[in-house]
Formats: structure tokens, C-alpha cells, sequence
């Protein structure tokens, strides 16, 4: 499947911020059409599983586990109704499918090639054809009334942790732990009565905490850290990654000290890229003649890393000040918004950073590979309860 042009991931963005909603994406074939065969692709699973809509994991083989559901099909005329079967035949190890009923006479305007968003929120569910929104310069106000306005995630202790930071805040700067762009998160887990700890878990009761000495636009933040499916990858550890792909410095040893995005190659000739098919977030390396995989990750692990990691977040920025930290203000959300991932993957909203060195006594030194993202970029990735000034 293709990537997302651009009016098509504009539009693909707005939708995935609709309430509840998560989202899976098709491209049309002439074979789908002609046969009224849709492989049901990782997104679509995915999408479906977040919101309960369907489980595919679950579903018997054969025409009689098939399950039909409403479905509203939005056209240049508006919206149409119509089913959407969800089945597993019991020919090609029973690989996940779908159909949209008369689809090529409810929407006579699609084409090969146009992406397809499917749009459901566990209960509701619509089809929206971005290439044709694209191609008809239209927008998706017509699908907006199908789904209610969610209600808040916030949770109660939110409430608790603002009011401790405020009354931090209010008695002045925080005593500085330690020194380094780790300082400011010490010492607010410090104040707090958070010990140190390398736990992968959120850090206050559920709420993770991610603290900084500032929130401005063109700020990195990290989101987790995360290693490759060595076994699965072609690179198979930090050291042949560091061999193969590093540069030499002064000093006479290898770096590899770099961000990787999905927007272009970097110096070293690394991206990223993600296959929807199978689920995989892939770095490849071009050579400015042929580009190959070197690192894979399984998406499935990182939304779900993403998603337990920063169910809901407080970003935090601190003020140096002669005697410590002084707290200013937060960022707090909730939800990733996991529908998008793989477009946020590819267009440089989340990047992955290597930090690989060569040590002089032999052997590699490295602080993890972290998946990082833009303050500019939070409102996108996370729906946001709220900026607080302390």
C-alpha cells in the first residue's frame, strides 16, 4: 500500500482527531473491484481491535463465522448506507478480509490507486475515500455528526499531581539533582517523592512524566526508548549497526549519532519506512542507487509501548534558577492517537535518534534508540486535556 500524498494525509489527520475514532486504510485495486476482495491489512486489524469493533484473532474460518455490520460509505452525494463484511475464508490460511457491499456502485468515482480510510469508533463505522476528498478539494464535515463527542480521559489523579506541582511551584525553585538534560526530571521525580528508577512503566501513579527545561515549538522530546527485532532485522546488533553504518571522527573512533526520519534520507543514507502489510516499522539504507532494510520493529509492540507508556502525560517545563529548577508550566495529554501512527511514522512527526559510539577500549557505548517527537508536534500525536501556567 502506498503512502498518504499530501491533501490526503491532511485530511487522514483531521479524521483521525474526530472523538473515539481509530482508522485503517485500504489502497484500491482493480482485482478488489473485480473480485470484491479486500485483504484486511495490519491497519485494518489493528483499527478494529482498538475499538472492539471486530477481532479477526478470534473468527472461525468459513462463510459461516462471516459478520456483517452497518456501514456508511461517504460519496460526492453525501452518505450512503451499506454493509461491510468481516470474514476469514478457508482457503489461504484463512488471511483476514473484507467487503463493502455494491462498493463500486455506492461510490462509482473510486479508482486504483485511491487510499480508503475505514473510520469507526468500536460502534459506528464509515468508509471515506481521501483521494477522492482530494481530487473534489472537499472535507469530512459530512462524517463528523456520525460519531459523539468523547468524553474527557483525564483521571482523577491528574488532579491531585496539578495541585502538587502548583504548591511546588509556589514555594519557590526546586533543589537541583544531578546535572545534564536529565537534572530537571530528577528533581521534579525528587520533589515529588518519586525514587530513581529505570522502571518502563509511568511514573505517577499512571501519569508519565516527562520534564524539561523547555516547551517551545522546535523543542525534541522523547517518547520511549525502543531496540529493533534484532533477530528478525538484517543488522543484527548495535555493533554491526555501529560498523557498517558509523562515521569516523578526530578521534579515530566510530559514531553513529544521527535522527532518522521518513522524509528523506539523512546524511548516512538511513530512513524510515512502514509496511502496513505485515505490521513493520523498517530503517532502510540508500546508497543513492539501491535502498535496503536494515532494522525492523514490530509496530504492533511499539503502539502498544506508545500507548501504555503515555496513556497520559504531563510535560513539564522547568526554569533554571540560581538554586535549582523553578516550575512554569504544563502540557498534559492523553491518548495517543494510534489510527495515524503510521503516517506520523513516515512524515517526520516522530523521528528515531541513534546515539552509538565506538569506546576506545573496545566494544560500543549507546543510550538507547528514542523514538522522539516535536513540541509543535504533541497536539498531533496526543488529544490534549490541557496547558497549564504554575
Amino acid at each position: 500500500m502506498r503512502p498518504p500524498r499530501i491533501p490526503e494525509r491532511d485530511l487522514l489527520l483531521e479524521i483521525s482527531q474526530l472523538p473515539g475514532v481509530e482508522v485503517g486504510l485500504f489502497e484500491v485495486t482493480a482485482i478488489q473491484m473485480e473480485k470484491s476482495i479486500i485483504d484486511a491489512n495490519f491497519s485494518i486489524q489493528q483499527s478494529f481491535l482498538a475499538t472492539g469493533f471486530h477481532d479477526y484473532g478470534v473468527q472461525p474460518q468459513g462463510p459461516g463465522a462471516k459478520v456483517s455490520r452497518p456501514i456508511a460509505v461517504l460519496t460526492r452525494d453525501g452518505l450512503v448506507d451499506s454493509t461491510i463484511s468481516l470474514y476469514r475464508p478457508t482457503t489461504k490460511h484463512g488471511d483476514p478480509r473484507l467487503w463493502i457491499s455494491r462498493l463500486g456502485q455506492v461510490h462509482p468515482h473510486l479508482k486504483p490507486g485511491d487510499l480508503v480510510a475505514v473510520v469507526q469508533d468500536g460502534t459506528r463505522c464509515s468508509a471515506v475515500c481521501l483521494s477522492d476528498l482530494a481530487r473534489t478539494s472537499s472535507g469530512i464535515d459530512k462524517i463528523e455528526g456520525l460519531f459523539d463527542l468523547a468524553p474527557s480521559r483525564a483521571s482523577s489523579v491528574a488532579v491531585e499531581l496539578l495541585a502538587k506541582l502548583r504548591s511546588l511551584a509556589l514555594h519557590g525553585a526546586l533543589p537541583a539533582i544531578g546535572s545534564g538534560d536529565t537534572s530537571v526530571g530528577l528533581s521534579v521525580e525528587a520533589a515529588l517523592g518519586i525514587p530513581p528508577n529505570s522502571n518502563k512503566a509511568p511514573d505517577y501513579k499512571g501519569i508519565e512524566l516527562k520534564s524539561g527545561r523547555s516547551l517551545s515549538d522546535d523543542k525534541n522530546k522523547s517518547l520511549l526508548a525502543m531496540v529493533p527485532d534484532w533477530k528478525a532485522s538484517p543488522i543484527g546488533s548495535y555493533a554491526e549497526l555501529l560498523y557498517k553504518h558509523g562515521y569516523l571522527k578526530e578521534d579515530g573512533l566510530k559514531y553513529l549519532q544521527c535522527s532518522v526520519d521518513g522524509v528523506s534520507p539523512n546524511p548516512q543514507g538511513l530512513s524510515l519506512t512502514v509496511d502496513l502489510e505485515v505490521g513493520r516499522l523498517i530503517e532502510t539504507h540508500s546508497d543513492g542507487q539501491t535502498t535496503r532494510p536494515i532494522l525492523y520493529w514490530d509496530l504492533e509492540e511499539f503502539q502498544q509501548r506508545l500507548a501504555t507508556k503515555h496513556a497520559e502525560t504531563f510535560w513539564i517545563e522547568a526554569e533554571e534558577a540560581p538554586d535549582g529548577f523553578q516550575l512554569k508550566r504544563i502540557f498534559h495529554t492523553t491518548t495517543p492517537r494510534l489510527a495515524s501512527m503510521a503516517m506520523f511514522l513516515t512524515d517526520g512527526t516522530i523521528f528515531v535518534d541513534h546515539t552509538i559510539r565506538q569506546k576506545p577500549e573496545g566494544g560500543t557505548r549507546d543510550h538507547g534508540m528514542l523514538f522522539r517527537i516535536k513540541v509543535r508536534s504533541l497536539q498531533q500525536l496526543f488529544t490534549v486535556e490541557g496547558k497549564y501556567l504554575l
